[in-house]
């Protein structure tokens, strides 16, 4: 397999800084290249290392969910400060540091899990000793799955029958060595490596007595949420409904149903019914401008006031949303204002995954059950007679993503594999066609000279 190169300025690691006041952070490896795995904890010692790059707020932590909602047509940036101003203002570069950023972090997950998997191929320690090490495994293919999976969205085109040969990211297979010559794989062969690293970590996960580590950890369900998420944007319907389906009956969870619950889903940090997959943040883990708290709306972050006005004065959702302060789901915890769970995969998720799935295969009945499913708990006086069972519910589906799933980080990607027009920046940029456009890989990349190119004439794809 193709592999990449990722630059390290520094052994002990290196800084972004966005602005005077950014968080700064001396990030190292997620696992160091010269770690031995001489004994079972240090795979998963090592695998708590790909979680805190996963977590960072250059990755999950922060700025792919940011990336998401700021540079979509849901939030806006006010300029109040220089954190995701670029990004969200639309005015990037190949230089852009967050940009840039997102893409080391999501590199350094993805050669860490490769790290493990393959010092895990020569592992021979008593059985109780490797189910420690294949319960890594199994969550080192997930995590890769994920964070590339996430990189994909950013640096190729969205999915499709004429994009599918187009250049997507470098796919990693065995651990990168330096000054290796690599080259983009086909956005295709990234989607082919994400399904089967999912399908590697349920193998792990299938092994007698390994234990699943829970929701703030990837594991089994999460497995299911990713793969129908991963085969949604793939287009590929019927394998989304059986993942979904898979993944809500081994959940078991429910849906919330008042406005008291919905808020304290978001305003404690314990998981809830409708977790799947959640990035755990303290308050000392990601504090000041490197909090998600802090973003909204402190640091520049707005709902748009045209979306919340799409919500029902009825819909239990809405009083979070404009709480005092606006920092709707990241207002914090009891641990305080930077202390949030960061949402990588829900409940909620998984019955519009199955809507879309069914209506897209002209099943409309289903689609209307899954879909009436979720907004009639949203909403008690949600009348579900507005639904018909035609292809008129596929926009009632897809404005159900986007007011279900503001500020997790997903309206940017629903539209452009939906192919939707949409306003951004406040309205200053109209009917952008974001389907077409991708971030341009990072130029520090491209000057390794190591064989990875750059997207031609991505700047002609940027709102005007």
């Amino acid at each position: 397999m193709k592999k990449i190169y990722i630059l390290l300025i520094a052994l002990t690691g290196l800084t972004f800084a966005a602005c005077d006041d950014f968080l700064t952070e001396l990030p190292t490896d997620s696992v160091a290249d010269d770690v031995a795995f001489n004994a079972a904890t240090d795979y998963s010692n090592n695998l708590n290392g790909l979680y805190n790059a996963f977590g960072s707020y250059a990755f999950y932590g922060r700025n792919i969910v940011c990336l998401g909602d700021a540079a979509s047509d849901v939030a806006y940036h006010d300029n109040k400060s220089g954190n995701f101003q670029v990004m969200s203002m639309w005015q990037i570069t190949d230089t852009e540091s967050e940009m840039r950023s997102m893409w080391e972090y999501g590199y350094k997950v993805i050669n860490g899990a490769a790290k493990i998997i393959k010092a895990s191929q020569e592992a021979d320690f008593p059985e109780s000793e490797m189910l420690i090490v294949y319960k890594a495994v199994a969550q080192a293919y997930g995590l890769k799955a994920a964070a590339a999976f996430a990189l994909t969205n950013m640096f190729a085109l969205p999915y499709s029958e004429s994009t599918k040969s187009s250049l997507g990211i470098v796919n990693v297979d065995d651990p990168i060595e330096a000054f290796q010559e690599i080259s983009r794989n086909t956005l295709e062969q990234n989607y082919e490596m994400i399904l089967s690293d999912i399908a590697k970590a349920k193998e792990y996960f299938a092994k007698p007595d390994v234990d699943n580590p829970g929701y703030a950890y990837i594991n089994p369900v999460a497995l299911d949420a990713l793969e129908a998420k991963v085969k949604l944007y793939r287009k590929d319907y019927a394998g989304a409904i059986t993942a979904a389906t898979a993944a809500i009956n081994a959940r078991g969870g429910s849906l919330t149903t008042t406005s008291d619950d919905y808020a304290a889903m978001y305003l404690n940090n314990t998981i809830n019914s409708e977790d799947i997959f959640v990035v755990v943040k303290s308050a000392t883990d990601n504090p000041g401008a490197a909090s998600l708290g802090t973003m909204y709306p402190f640091y520049g972050l707005h709902i748009e006031d045209a979306v919340l006005a799409e919500y029902s004065e009825t819909d239990i959702r809405i009083d979070l949303l404009t709480a005092t302060g606006n920092h709707g789901k990241y207002a914090g915890t009891s641990e305080g204002s930077d202390a949030h769970n960061i949402p990588v995969l829900r409940l909620p998720e998984l019955y519009l995954t199955l809507a879309e799935s069914y209506a897209y295969q002209s099943n409309y009945k289903s689609a209307k059950e899954n879909l009436v499913t979720l907004l009639s708990a949203r909403d008690p006086e949600f009348d579900a007679s507005s639904v018909k069972e035609d292809a008129s519910i596929i926009p009632i589906i897809q404005n159900a993503r986007k007011l279900e799933l503001v500020q997790e980080g997903h309206r940017l990607f629903d539209a452009r594999r939906w192919g939707l027009k949409i306003d951004v920046v406040h309205g200053r940029y109209k009917n952008f066609d974001p389907s077409l456009f991708c971030y341009p890989i990072p130029q520090y990349e491209i000057n390794a000279g190591f064989g990875v190119e750059q997207t031609a004439g991505w700047e002609q794809y940027l709102p005007k």
